[in-house]
């Protein structure tokens, strides 16, 4: 009986944190593709305009030998 009434106190607060887990994962998941499209589409930009030559690249990548 006792078990009963914990898993029946537990089980909704463990519901909500599931939707919020799932709700914050998309949220991340969307984030990205967007950050991603974006980036892709400012290089094709800077491609056709020509103006890459005039750019200084930092891919972030300084730091590997570290």
């Amino acid at each position: 009986m006792l078990s009963q009434w914990i898993r029946r106190l537990l089980l909704p607060r463990h519901a909500d944190k599931e939707w919020e887990l799932r709700k914050a994962s998309t949220s991340v998941t969307l984030t990205i593709s967007r950050y991603q499209n974006v980036s892709q589409e400012i290089q094709e930009e800077i491609e056709r305009n020509k103006f890459a030559k005039y750019l200084v690249y930092d891919r972030g990548d300084h730091h590997a030998n570290d």
